[in-house]
């Protein structure tokens, strides 16, 4: 994906001009060019301090109006602990901040917005129990005469979301009914009303692919030409080289370099993140066994109109899962997996068959590492030790009683195996970088003894180093025989890893590609329509050697509550 050159982008058409307007007259699109040219947002030798570790020792950041800046380091690398500052979190121990030229030292996050400064955070606010309006508008509230001005709200609200493409998002849906994509893009639409000059995105690209990320990278361009500065946080490289204009790079809280985004090609960033050279991202993998271990048979998700799966997984065999999201490709992994029930078909592990339920998948050697890794594969509050036994507590309760000795064992024995980083055994997980709680998932599920693991998008917000980690993990994992299935958004992930990719479209599987034909071009054809299917049809449903209709088409997952 290539940058466009300059600044230069479409003009918006009428609805955009339309929503800019009522924006505007919301108090939105603050201009971010101060009249003596001074930096939007300057930050200059910020350190602080948590008992026992320095966060951020002597870190730098500028930013110019109208600019696209990419903040980037491994977890861990002090990026959080920065924009904590600047929002008005953390106050800093030694350092200033600058906005438009004024020194500034924000003791709440409500003095940093009033200086023009708001965040999007990775770890979504959105308040489940409210609707769409009422979270779009939170702190925003527009009265007249003292009470509520609803029309003037759901109007400003509206223009909010057509400009992160939910124009068709009904105001009063529930937000605790909606997808996490669907969430992370109502917290950048209340970010457009409470108006910025400096916008902190944190990986505001985790959870979006296809549409919906081309639609937050239109809504960046925008700003940025209204001369807002968008601090953007992101693990996505090829993002970085797409989106920003400047990059800053930081390692263990410290400043490693800044400059223009053409002078950061990607091995220069690797590098500069990890502090090393890394010759190859993805690790080589040997080819697949003869043997069948994942045999699936008209498999068909409880609930779904869609053609039945059949689907053959080898000895050592990686097979990635494409598709936009939405596309089915989570439901695959969890119906594999018995979390979700299935109406028709039949799964067998090394020739046995497996009952359609988790536990049963589980005693046959299926496991899933899920998308959800704080919610659905940890116990945050639980130290790392209690984490890694979960999946096999019998090994560690000997005639019913917890063996503290048999726990620390076997912690040490995966922190060793999987390169953890941890402070002891004893730490809280939710201390923990992603990358080293995405290694507890794995080995909590790995001391299980599986032969079939299934890998739900697994390093969604790792960072590049941690990621070269999971790859040659997995391709270890391979080697020694076991059947992976992983589904990702990331093409590059899918391309570099996987022998063979299913292609995911409308609850389908709509392709197969292996060998030479494993391309990110093939890939977003099949996801797309727009390429031959895998039962040899076109994207119209007709048959190639003639006309007639595909049969019954899936419904697909359910559409998110749309505006009547």
């Amino acid at each position: 994906m290539q940058r466009r050159p300059g600044r230069a982008h479409r003009a918006p058409g009428r609805p955009a001009q339309e929503a800019e307007a009522v924006l505007r007259e919301a108090g939105d699109m603050t201009e971010g060019r101060d009249p003596a040219g001074a930096p939007a947002l300057e930050a200059r030798g910020l350190v602080k301090r948590f008992p026992g570790v320095t966060a951020l020792d002597g870190a730098d950041l500028v930013c110019g109006p109208g600019r696209v800046h990419a903040l980037l380091g491994e977890n861990g690398a002090g990026k959080s602990t920065l924009v904590r500052i600047l929002t008005g979190n953390h106050p800093p121990d030694e350092g200033e901040v600058r906005i438009g030229g004024e020194t500034v030292r924000p003791a709440d996050p409500r003095e940093a917005l009033a200086h023009g400064v708001t965040a999007v955070y990775q770890e979504l606010t959105v308040l489940p129990e409210l609707s769409v309006l009422d979270n779009v508008m939170l702190g925003q509230e527009v009265a007249r005469r003292g009470l509520l001005d609803r029309g003037r709200q759901r109007a400003t609200a509206r223009a909010a979301l057509e400009r992160v493409g939910l124009g068709d998002l009904a105001l009063g849906t529930r937000a605790g009914t909606l997808s996490a994509a669907t969430r992370q893009l109502i917290e950048i639409a209340r970010a457009l009303v409470r108006g910025s000059r400096v916008l902190l995105l944190d990986e505001p690209s985790a959870l979006l692919s296809g549409e919906r990320l081309d639609a937050l990278h239109a809504v960046v361009r925008e700003l940025t030409a209204d001369g807002v500065a968008i601090i953007y946080i992101t693990h996505r490289l090829e993002e970085v080289r797409a989106l920003a204009d400047d990059v800053t790079v930081l390692r263990d809280g410290r400043h490693v370099s800044s400059g223009p985004v053409g002078d950061y090609p990607v091995d220069r960033i690797v590098r500069e993140m990890v502090g090393r050279d890394v010759d190859t991202v993805f690790p080589g993998t040997a080819a697949p066994r003869a043997e069948e271990v994942l045999a699936v048979r008209g498999l068909v998700p409880a609930g779904r109109s869609v053609p039945p799966l059949d689907l053959t997984v080898r000895a050592g065999e990686i097979v990635g899962v494409a598709g936009l999201l939405g596309s089915g490709r989570s439901t695959l992994l969890r119906t594999l997996a018995g979390v979700v029930p299935r109406s028709a078909g039949t799964v067998a592990v090394a020739g046995r068959p497996v009952r359609g339920s988790l536990r049963a998948a589980v005693d046959a050697g299926v496991v899933l590492v899920p998308e959800e890794r704080k919610t659905e594969g940890l116990v945050l509050d639980l130290p790392v030790r209690a984490n890694t036994t979960l999946s096999s507590l019998r090994s560690v309760f000997p005639g019913g009683w917890l063996s503290a000795a048999r726990e620390r064992a076997a912690y040490e024995e995966e922190r060793e195996r999987f390169n953890i980083r941890a402070s002891g055994p004893g730490q809280r997980t939710g201390l923990l970088s992603g990358g080293n709680q995405q290694k507890i998932v794995l080995a909590k599920w790995l001391r299980t003894g599986p032969k079939v693991l299934l890998l739900d998008e697994p390093t969604r917000g790792i960072d590049i180093g941690a990621k070269t980690e999971i790859y040659r993990i997995v391709a270890e994992l391979a080697a020694q025989g076991m059947a992976v299935v992983f589904a990702s958004s990331e093409l590059p992930e899918v391309t570099g890893l996987a022998h063979r990719v299913l292609v995911c479209r409308d609850g389908r599987v709509s392709g197969e590609l292996t060998g030479d034909e494993i391309n990110e071009e093939q890939i977003m054809h099949l996801a797309l329509g727009t390429g031959r299917d895998r039962d040899g049809l076109d994207p119209e449903g007709l048959d190639p050697e003639g006309p007639g209709p595909e049969g019954p088409g899936p419904e697909g997952p359910g559409p998110e509550s749309r505006a009547s």
